[in-house]
């Protein structure tokens, strides 16, 4: 059951919502909705020719190719059939609530790669867009929660492909009261603008790294756990798992899957592929740390309350699960120096192994000095050895007042405010 409160505060942005209803709509706004991104993205591109200006309709762009990197993606993912009890794993960007698809096609290593390279390309492109944004009175109102993706291409409007469906599975939103979701608008200014962009280069770094290395021999053990039909290396596997869909009630932990889980430990053991896409997470990560800087900056001179995306603590707002506060605010920079700190290599991360304080993990030269990764012995501490050493380590009692301050979620706040 929802707070009084927080039905009291829908029952405004309704009212709010419908007293700024004869504005004029934004360009953007109706390619969004129906999923016509590719349309969108060539008839906005078109306008700012000729209107160089409009700052408005540039957020409008870059928000398209920012959600158009999302439609890409999960449109890729229909074509392979993922499977919907992949949702829940821990598998960054496999958690889309994407609908079944009756006829998938067949996927191997590669596609898998080239899908990737397809979403750094199109962050890239909303970041550039966004870069290019001046005025910092700019504002677009968007009905949000109804972007449509048309995942399955079948042109038909569908909750389930909706962002309301992408939000609730990647920030769990259900706190919203979902009548009052489809009607809400956002009315996205410039502090969104530098949030949006941090998040592109987040979004990037995670994306260098899973190119970066060699991870075929974990796809050729672990891959049809997510996909239905695979270029299987070993065909025993293919013939293991084809007998498997007709066998009901089929626990989860039968011996195969227990062989299948362990394999997959013994190869994450991943060759250093392209090394120069290691380095650029180092790039990625220390403009993620300036533009949330910058963001925090821009918040503290709004002095507006409008349908806010992310709140300052003077704002208020439904979507938000997190209301700044002077003591949260004064943690997350203390949070953007030490990370910085650790960044640029002045600072090390506390090494999870032996007694001695002073020996820590040099993040800064694991991304720039990239080698050979081992998932399995980095746990253990032997496969991190070659980038640790004696120096300054960030101080665990530090990492824990950040965390005192944010409630125990200080995870939750760093995930929604970048």
């Amino acid at each position: 059951m929802f707070s009084k409160l927080t039905l009291v505060t829908c029952s405004m942005l309704l009212l709010t919502n419908s007293l700024v209803s004869g504005q004029q709509q934004p360009l953007v706004e109706n390619y969004l909705l129906s999923g016509s991104f590719s349309q969108g993205e060539h008839d906005l591109k078109a306008h700012l020719e000729e209107n160089p200006k409009d700052d408005q309709a540039r957020l409008g762009l870059g928000t398209l190719q920012f959600m158009q990197s999302l439609d890409h993606l999960s449109r890729s993912w229909y074509r392979y059939g993922i499977n919907s009890n992949t949702r829940n794993a821990i598998l960054p960007f496999f958690r889309l609530p994407v609908p079944n698809n009756p006829n998938p096609e067949q996927i191997d290593y590669e596609s898998v790669r080239q899908v990737f390279k397809k979403m750094i390309k199109d962050l890239e492109k909303a970041d550039q867009t966004l870069a290019k944004i001046e005025s910092k009175d700019v504002k677009l109102p968007l009905h949000l929660f109804e972007i449509h993706f048309d995942i399955n291409g079948d042109g038909k409007k569908n909750k389930s492909e909706d962002l309301n469906a992408f939000l609730d599975e990647l920030f769990d939103l259900k706190r919203i009261p979902p009548r009052c979701r489809p009607t809400t608008v956002i009315a996205f200014d410039y502090a969104d603008v530098i949030w949006l962009r941090g998040y592109t280069h987040v979004l990037r770094s995670l994306l260098e790294f899973a190119l970066a290395y060699d991870a075929e021999p974990l796809w050729d053990v672990a891959a049809h756990r997510i996909f239905p039909k695979v270029k299987f290396k070993h065909e025993f596997m293919k013939e293991e798992f084809e007998a498997s869909k007709d066998k009901q009630n089929k626990s989860i932990f039968d011996q195969n899957t227990l062989l299948d889980i362990l394999a997959s430990f013994h190869n994450s053991n991943f060759k250093l592929q392209e090394p120069e896409r290691v380095k650029r997470i180092h790039k990625h990560l220390k403009k993620a740390v300036e533009l949330s800087r910058e963001m925090w900056i821009a918040l503290a001179e709004e002095t507006d309350n409008d349908r806010e995306w992310i709140p300052n603590s003077r704002q208020t707002t439904l979507v938000s699960p997190f209301r700044p506060t002077s003591r949260t605010i004064t943690a997350w920079e203390g949070i953007l120096d030490e990370t910085e700190a650790i960044l640029d290599g002045k600072k090390l991360l506390p090494f999870w192994r032996g007694e001695a304080k002073d020996r820590g993990f040099n993040v800064n030269r694991f991304l720039t000095e990239p080698k050979d990764f081992d998932l399995i012995l980095f746990i253990h501490g032997s496969g991190a050895l070659p980038h640790v050493e004696r120096g300054n380590v960030t101080s665990p009692k530090k990492w824990r007042q950040f965390q005192e301050a944010f409630g125990g979620d200080l995870f939750g706040f760093a995930i929604w405010f970048n």
